[in-house]
């Protein structure tokens, strides 16, 4: 059996500052991931905004909100495109980007750690404790570690240690998942007046029956590539009979994702100007699923906490995402800080003091179902997943 100083399940945003974080700590670290690359929501599912890198406070322009990883990536990001910015969406600061260069850059940034090794297309099936250590098993193999990070999103290491250690919202109230996919060959700049026509022309044919429902709330947004086009759908899913735990359901809302961008794909090349010579659909990895089973820790964060910008003794990340609450397929609802200011996220968010060498992080962290709605962003993931690794480092 492998020994190791710590293993961090789940190679998206969370998990991977966590592995970057622990390997620079000295530990010797494996991250596993159960796609073919690293990213998560930002190369899988072609989630192409960051959010939550930013302080809440835009009045003096844009500004790092966790020093560290979170900036590291989103700087680099930033270098690969001369001349990009963060762009100012509302209130906040996001920042595009492409998600195929997120997942090369997230590879290079683990191939530099001698400590560090990466494994994906790795199935995480079996999780106890032995001793001192932790006894995964990967790939039927046996994998053990003086310390362990949860980032799969799900919260899979609960699952398997027993329903006193995790939580989940009702179907009907969990966030709607989302369906992103891209069309290459634009010909033409998509600004607002573009944006509007397209959207006139969706709602049209939906109520003709010429396109899905499903389409009825798409949205644009350009690519830092040229000549790419992003569209986003948020998706019902089933409604109360949503469940991201269910493969069944799960394949079922996949189905729905790609035969609403095929659908679309077609319309726009014949109805719109700007996309007659697009190519595409260019389809993600898995559809981006917002919320899931989330641990239960030494402290539950709420959304009082994020919204009143409270700082923790123990704080190890900070959020300043507003509160984006998306229950339905008909776009966020947005509850903004009391203040532009920042709010703590505790470590006892992020540990359980009856699994010690346990960590966790992103969006399957220790929160109320509201509050999870600002802290699941990518930027406060990677930073929340920085934190984790850390404590997890420190702790062996």
């Amino acid at each position: 059996m492998t020994p190791y100083d710590v293993i961090v399940a789940g190679g998206g945003s969370a998990g991977l500052a966590a592995a970057l974080s622990a390997a620079r700590e000295g530990a010797r670290t494996l991250l596993i991931e159960r796609h073919g690359q690293l990213g998560g929501a930002g190369s899988n599912a072609l989630v192409h905004t960051f959010c939550g890198l930013f302080h809440p406070d835009v009045s003096q322009g844009p500004h790092w909100l966790n020093p560290g990883i979170p900036t590291e990536i989103g700087q680099r990001l930033l270098d690969l495109h001369p001349g990009a910015a963060p762009e100012l969406m509302g209130r906040v600061y996001v920042l595009r980007h492409e998600p195929a260069a997120l997942a090369k850059l997230a590879l290079e940034l683990c191939q530099q750690e001698p400590r560090l090794t990466v494994q994906t297309n790795a199935a995480l099936t079996a999780v106890e404790r032995q001793g001192q250590h932790w006894r995964l098993t990967i790939n039927s193999q046996p994998v053990a570690a003086r310390a362990v990070v949860d980032t799969t999103g799900d919260a899979a290491i609960a699952r398997c240690l027993g329903p006193e250690f995790w939580q989940t919202a009702p179907g009907d109230r969990l966030y709607r998942p989302a369906y992103v996919f891209s069309l290459m060959g634009v010909t033409g700049a998509l600004d607002d007046a573009a944006r509007l026509q397209v959207a006139a022309l969706i709602v049209r044919a939906v109520k003709a029956g010429t396109l899905p429902r499903a389409a009825l709330g798409a949205t644009l947004r350009d690519s830092p590539a040229s000549g790419e086009v992003f569209i986003s759908m948020d998706l019902e899913a089933g409604g109360a009979d949503w469940n991201p735990l269910d493969s069944a359901k799960v394949a079922a809302l996949e189905q729905e994702g790609q035969a609403a961008a095929q659908a679309i794909a077609r319309f726009l090349r014949v109805q719109h100007p700007l996309f007659v010579r697009t190519t595409g659909p260019n389809l993600p990895v898995h559809a981006g699923i917002r919320e899931s089973a989330r641990w239960l820790g030494d402290y539950l964060l709420t959304a009082e906490d994020l919204l009143s910008s409270r700082r923790f003794e123990d704080e190890v990340a900070l959020a300043g995402w507003p509160l984006e609450m998306r229950e339905t397929a008909r776009g966020p609802k947005f509850r903004y800080f009391d203040l532009p200011l920042p709010a703590g996220i505790p470590a006892g968010s992020l540990r359980n003091a009856a699994v010690p060498g346990l960590f966790f992080a992103g969006r399957c962290l220790s929160a109320d179902h509201e509050a999870l709605a600002s802290v699941r962003v990518m930027g406060t993931c990677l930073a929340t997943g920085q934190a984790a690794g850390k404590l997890a480092a420190r702790a062996v």
